[in-house]
C-alpha cells in the first residue's frame, strides 16, 4: 500500500487501498502495463482459474476487479491529499496473480501536490490509463468497451458512496466526491467514463427504486455465479411478469362476472 493512503484505508477498508504500491516496495518484478499481449495473457489465466471460456464475461469480471484495485486510492489521493497519482507514467507496472488478476499496480511514486478540481486530478487515470486498459481487454475479449465501462461504473458508484461516508472527509470533500460520481462531465470539462452505468431513474440511492444497470455484466455466465442485484435482465423479466399479471386481471374479472354462480 502507498504509505500516504494507509491511514485512510485502515480496518475494513484496507482491501480498497492495498493493491496500489510505489516502485520502492515491490518484492517481485512487475510487468509493463503496456506490454503487448498482456490483456490476452490475463484473460487466459483467469479462464483457466475459473474453468470458463466465455471471454466476454471474463473481461467484465477482470475489469470490475481492476476498478476496485485502482480507483479507491486515486479518489482518496485526489480528494483528501490533492495529489495526482502518476497512472500515466511509462514506468507503471503490474504484478499479476496466477489467476490473471492484478495483485499490485506499481507506480513510480505517490505523485506530487497539485491544484485543480477532483476531475482534473483524476485525469491521468480516467482520461489516459483506463481507456488504454479498456481498449486492450475489449480487443482481447472481442467485446464492446461499453460493457467494461458499465461494469466498472457500477463498482465505481459503490466505491464513491463508501468513501464519502469516511469520517476523514470534510463535508466539502464529501460533496465533491459525490458530485464527481453523479456527473458525466465536470464543470471544467473533464469526463467521467464511469458515469451512466445505471438506467436513468434507476440509479442507486433513489427512495423506493431498485438500482438497475444499463448493461448486463454477464456474471451469471461464470461458474458458480448468478445474476447480480442490479441485473437488467432480471429487472426486465420482473417488469414483463407484472405486465402479464396486469393484463390477465381484467380477463379474470370478466370471466368471473360472466360465469354462473
Amino acid at each position: 500500500m502507498i504509505p500516504l493512503l494507509a491511514p485512510f484505508f485502515a480496518g475494513p477498508l484496507r482491501p480498497f487501498g492495498e493493491r496500489l504500491s510505489i516502485a520502492a516496495q515491490p518484492a517481485q518484478p512487475s510487468l509493463s502495463a503496456a506490454a503487448p499481449g498482456l490483456a490476452d495473457t490475463c484473460l487466459a489465466k483467469l479462464a483457466q482459474a475459473l474453468g470458463c471460456d466465455d471471454r466476454r464475461a471474463l473481461a467484465a469480471a477482470w475489469f470490475r476487479d481492476y476498478t476496485l484495485a485502482v480507483l479507491p486510492g486515486a479518489l482518496v489521493a485526489a480528494t483528501l491529499h490533492r495529489r495526482r497519482l502518476p497512472f500515466d507514467h511509462p514506468a507503471l507496472g503490474w504484478q499479476v496473480a496466477a489467476d490473471g488478476r492484478v495483485t499490485s499496480l506499481v507506480l513510480p511514486d505517490d505523485g506530487t501536490p497539485a491544484t485543480g478540481t477532483l476531475p482534473c486530478l483524476l485525469a491521468p487515470l480516467l482520461a489516459r490509463h483506463l481507456p488504454q486498459v479498456v481498449a486492450a481487454f475489449a480487443g482481447a475479449a472481442r467485446v464492446s468497451p461499453r460493457l467494461l465501462w458499465c461494469t466498472g461504473g457500477v463498482a465505481a458508484a459503490g466505491v464513491a458512496r463508501q468513501l464519502a461516508a469516511h469520517p476523514a472527509l470534510a463535508a466539502a470533500q464529501r460533496a465533491e466526491l459525490l458530485a464527481w460520481s453523479g456527473h458525466a462531465v465536470s464543470a471544467d470539462g473533464f469526463g467521467n467514463p464511469f458515469h451512466g452505468a445505471f438506467r436513468p431513474g434507476a440509479e442507486p440511492g433513489l427512495p423506493g427504486v431498485t438500482a438497475v444497470r444499463r448493461i448486463c455484466c454477464l456474471n451469471h455466465r461464470l461458474p458458480d455465479e448468478g445474476y447480480c442485484g442490479t441485473c437488467p435482465l432480471v429487472a426486465d423479466a420482473r417488469a414483463r411478469a407484472r405486465l402479464s399479471g396486469a393484463e390477465a386481471a381484467p380477463a379474470r374479472a370478466t370471466a368471473a362476472i360472466a360465469s354462473p354462480r
